[in-house]
C-alpha cells in the first residue's frame, strides 16, 4: 500500500476516534431575580450661595453647612457619618447683551454634604431638615443593604436552577439524558438601587405629613448564567 494512502487512512481513523471521544453537549441560559429591603442610604446635599463678594459667598455657604450639622446632631447622626469637605468657589459671570461681553456679578460658593444614614426612618426628616436649614440641592438618596451579597447569591442560585430546568426540558424533548456540567459562566445585571419617592423635591414644606411621603422601595438583583451540560442517550 502506498505510504500516502496509508497516512490518509490513519488520519481518517484518528479523526473518527476523536469525534467519538468528544461528549455531546447542550448549552442553556438561566436567569434569577431576588430583592431585599434597604437598610441604609447615602444622601448628597449641596448649598449654592451667590453673593456680590467672595467672602460673603463663602460665609453664606458655611452658615448653611453649620446649620445642617446642628440639625444632624439633634437627630443623633454621628459626625463620623457626615462629610462636609466638598467645596468650590467660582466667579459668577453673566452675559451683557448691550455691551456684548461677560460681566462679573459676584461669586458662587458651593458646599457638598454627604450623610450616611443607618436608620431609614430618619431619611425623610433629614431631607426636610436639610432644606429647612438652607440646603438648595438634594440628590436622590442611594439605597443599599447589608444583605446585598447574600441577596445576589440567592438570585444566582435561582438562575442556576433555572438553567438546569431548561436543560432537563430540552433533554427530555430530544429523548436524551442530562449528564454532568461541563462549564458555567455567570453574569449579572444589577441596576442602580431605587430611590425614595418624595411628592415634590422642589417645593418641600414643613407640613407634618411631608416626612411620611418618603418610601424606600426594595433593591432588585438580577443574575444570569450560561451552563453547558453533557447529554447521553
Amino acid at each position: 500500500m502506498p505510504r500516502t494512502l496509508l497516512l490518509v487512512l490513519l488520519l481518517g481513523m484518528g479523526a473518527c476516534v476523536m469525534a467519538e471521544d468528544q461528549p455531546r453537549t447542550i448549552t442553556v441560559n438561566g436567569s434569577g431575580f431576588a430583592e431585599v429591603a434597604p437598610d441604609r442610604a447615602t444622601l448628597q446635599m449641596s448649598i449654592v450661595a451667590r453673593e456680590p463678594t467672595l467672602a460673603a459667598a463663602q460665609k453664606a455657604a458655611a452658615d448653611v453647612t453649620n446649620n445642617v450639622l446642628k440639625m444632624l446632631d439633634r437627630m443623633d447622626i454621628d459626625r463620623n457619618k457626615v462629610d462636609t469637605t466638598g467645596a468650590s468657589v467660582r466667579p459668577d459671570y453673566r452675559w451683557n447683551r448691550d455691551k456684548e461681553e461677560q460681566e462679573l456679578h459676584g461669586y458662587i460658593s458651593e458646599r457638598q454634604i454627604s450623610v450616611q444614614i443607618e436608620d431609614l426612618e430618619k431619611l425623610g426628616a433629614i431631607v426636610e431638615g436639610g432644606v429647612g436649614a438652607g440646603v438648595n440641592q438634594v440628590s436622590p438618596p442611594q439605597l443599599d443593604s447589608r444583605d446585598r451579597k447574600d441577596t445576589y447569591r440567592k438570585a444566582l442560585r435561582i438562575a442556576a436552577q433555572d438553567a438546569r430546568d431548561n436543560a432537563s426540558e430540552l433533554a427530555d424533548a430530544l429523548g436524551a439524558k442530562l449528564g454532568k456540567v461541563i462549564s458555567i459562566n455567570s453574569g449579572s445585571n444589577q441596576p442602580r438601587p431605587p430611590v425614595p419617592y418624595a411628592a415634590n423635591m422642589r417645593s418641600m414644606s414643613a407640613e407634618s405629613d411631608a416626612v411620611e411621603s418618603y418610601n424606600a422601595a426594595n433593591l432588585s438583583f438580577n443574575a444570569a448564567v450560561t451552563v453547558v451540560f453533557e447529554v447521553n442517550e
